[in-house]
């Protein structure tokens, strides 16, 4: 076995088909172990690994996960290189603005869920910055190897780049800023305050919180997901036991533009970009899944994939030349992965009200695309 990317035969490593920030799924999250001997451990570690951080850092998809928060992760790091993110919170101050809306989905929409937090600025570069949870820092210090890493990255920024937003009862309240307080100078940070400001929020008004975002698809990100698309499409060959196709020189485009090979052009692999929906009842329904969804075809002898992360948008991607094995009705496969329930639901065969767990597992394959409308 070899890596179906750099052909290394060295140590292996997992990856993950859909990035953990993103969400896990059951009965199965999409994984290439390192038991099947697919990815290995330079790919995995020194390339996929600062392409997800880029990807969830620097754009519009990976700033929304973190703003879900779906592993609740300690906290958020934002680049702003290539993002720009302003946030209008409609509380009657500026320095509000400066909040970092998390969010929470109901009804399968967003809503903004405030959290008391700590802002820590300048990370990776003047626009950047980075939001602490304000209960996640109490509970780092109770791990001493994190808590010294975390207290060296804190006292890296400077005394004037924090900013604490707190809840409390009224203006007078000020037990939590007290405690922010304290906890900050536990990692080494002497917070003086210049200017607190207090300003009643109604829940039911968190309507009003405005995000808006300008981001750029740049060529790591085409990257990334170029990567996502094609260990969708590995998965599915594994689950078929039929990953040696994997190899074919047909594949080595994708493969070569993912590993940074600077001559292919974007245009080759992202073959387009669009606002258009994926699935047959977005179209009818004229609204977007707030989910992750993933496909792969054949097209005028071609293999395609198209995927989309929380209802962003969606990405054509060439995965490569079809050979004559794939020139076949019920080549493809697609799912689309609710991370907020966890839920995995088939897109490309009859749907099942309520498929078993094993009935699921078998749903990923190269031959797993039915002609519904032929079939109901």
């Amino acid at each position: 076995m070899k890596c179906i990317y750099c052909g290394s035969q060295n140590i292996f490593n997992t990856e993950h088909v859909i990035p953990q920030f993103l969400g896990t799924f059951e009965p199965i999250s999409p994984t290439l172990k390192t038991k099947d001997k697919l990815v290995c451990q330079n790919c995995n570690s020194k390339i996929f690994s600062s392409l997800e951080t880029e990807f969830k850092e620097d754009s519009w998809e990976g700033i929304t996960g973190q703003m879900l928060n779906l592993t609740r992760s300690n906290s958020v790091r934002i680049r702003g290189t290539n993002a720009k993110m302003e946030c209008l919170s409609g509380l009657g101050d500026k320095f509000f603005d400066e909040i970092f809306p998390f969010l929470k989905e109901e009804n399968k929409k967003f809503v903004v869920d405030l959290k008391p937090q700590i802002k820590v600025r300048n990370y990776a570069g003047e626009s950047g910055y980075q939001i602490f949870l304000f209960d996640a820092l109490k509970d780092i210090k109770k791990n001493p190897k994190k808590f010294e890493r975390v207290k060296e990255r804190i006292k890296t920024t400077g005394k004037n780049n924090f900013a604490i937003f707190t809840g409390g009862d009224s203006k007078e309240d000020d037990t939590q800023m007290n405690e922010a307080i304290a906890l900050l100078k536990d990692y080494g940070i002497t917070y003086n305050e210049k200017e607190r400001k207090f300003v009643p929020v109604n829940p039911a008004e968190n309507k009003q919180f405005e995000v808006n975002m300008t981001c750029t698809i740049t060529p790591n990100i085409c990257r990334f997901i170029a990567k996502v698309a094609f260990n969708y499409f590995s998965f599915c060959a594994l689950q078929d036991q039929n990953h040696t196709i994997l190899y074919d020189s047909c594949f080595d485009k994708i493969k070569k533009f993912i590993l940074g090979d600077t001559k292919i052009e974007r245009k080759e692999i992202i073959t387009e970009v669009s606002n258009d929906p994926i699935t047959y009842h977005e179209k009818e329904s004229r609204k977007r899944f707030v989910g992750h969804i993933i496909v792969f075809f054949q097209e005028d002898g071609r293999i395609f994939s198209k995927l989309t992360f929380l209802g962003g948008k969606v990405y054509k991607i060439l995965l490569g030349t079809a050979a004559h094995d794939f020139q076949n009705n019920n080549f493809g496969c697609g799912h689309l992965f609710f991370p907020f329930n966890k839920s995995i639901h088939n897109l490309t065969q009859l749907p099942k009200e309520n498929p078993t767990d094993e009935e699921i597992k078998q749903s990923f394959g190269l031959f797993r695309r039915i002609d519904l409308k032929n079939k109901q």
